[in-house]
């Protein structure tokens, strides 16, 4: 199973020290330790973080095959506070993920996954709409990860066109229309033809996933933990599904193992806690 992340690498620089991070490089090292081939395109500097980001993916298993240095930029960095265990980001202007270029993957790979931040300089979107049109994949995931204002409706709309699955949280839902979580999931099934699921994580009620062609929703609401951190949940929750699907289980398991992981991630601190997946499934 190959699996190959777009985004942004970047320190999650917090009041007692930084950890690794940007959903991209999230989701892509949850892939790797729930046994995917995990690849991923992105630019670090040639700084120390980008040094130390370098070998943190190495660790986490993501394969670093497209990972540029560039010696002008800096490696990107988010200032993240937290307030209730509920982070809030400060991102860094014109760093490295602002400034892939020239990186076009060989070979066919079961999935592209993106998100929006990195898509706000053109540079990167270039590349990125190049990776899409030239690299043959089964499916591509859509994580929108809305960050700040670095996003429009003209680039989400770009974007879902070529979604196959996308996936949502409870807050971003009101960006594509009033209707309700239900409802509005359902549009966006007719509207966006090329759209097989929708998953949406709804925070302590869990998630949903609507089945587009099949025209049918699931819920799951596993116990959950003591929140103590909600960073990189959702990239858990993604990676989990995504996995889980390329692997042919049934949605509903696909779901609940989805659920479980990510309930698993927000009673740590830390994006990418060490586990083990057998152990949680």
């Amino acid at each position: 199973m190959k699996i190959l992340s777009f985004g942004e690498i970047l320190w999650d620089v917090f009041d007692d020290g930084k950890e690794i991070g940007g959903a991209p490089f999230n989701f892509a090292a949850h892939c790797a330790k729930l046994g995917a081939d995990s690849y991923f395109v992105s630019t670090v500097g040639s700084d120390e973080n980008g040094i130390e980001a370098i070998n943190e993916a190495k660790r986490l298993g993501i394969k670093c095959d497209y990972i540029a240095t560039d010696r002008k930029y800096k490696t990107g960095v988010c200032n993240v506070s937290l307030k209730d265990g509920i982070p809030s980001y400060d991102l860094v202007h014109d760093v490295a993920y602002d400034h892939i270029s020239e990186i076009l993957p060989s070979g066919e790979f079961d999935s592209i996954y993106f998100g929006t931040l990195a898509m706000r300089s053109p540079e990167s979107r270039r590349c990125f709409e190049k990776i899409l049109k030239y690299t043959k994949r089964k499916e591509v995931f859509f994580d929108v990860n809305f960050r700040g204002n670095f996003y429009t409706r003209e680039l989400v709309n770009t974007l879902m066109r070529e979604t196959t699955i996308l996936k949502l949280s409870q807050e971003e839902v009101s960006f594509f229309g009033k209707k309700g979580e239900v409802n509005t999931c359902l549009e966006l099934g007719k509207n966006y033809p090329k759209l097989k699921y929708i998953c949406l994580t709804m925070g302590g009620e869990g998630a949903m996933v609507y089945d587009c062609r099949a025209k049918t929703i699931l819920f799951s609401d596993k116990p959950k933990g003591e929140v103590v951190s909600t960073v990189g949940a959702g990239d858990s929750f993604s990676a989990c599904f995504l996995v889980n699907l390329l692997d042919k289980q049934p949605i509903n398991v696909c779901l609940d193992r989805a659920v479980i992981l990510s309930d698993y991630v927000v009673t740590k601190l830390g994006a990418v806690p060490d586990y083990n997946p057998k152990e949680l499934f």
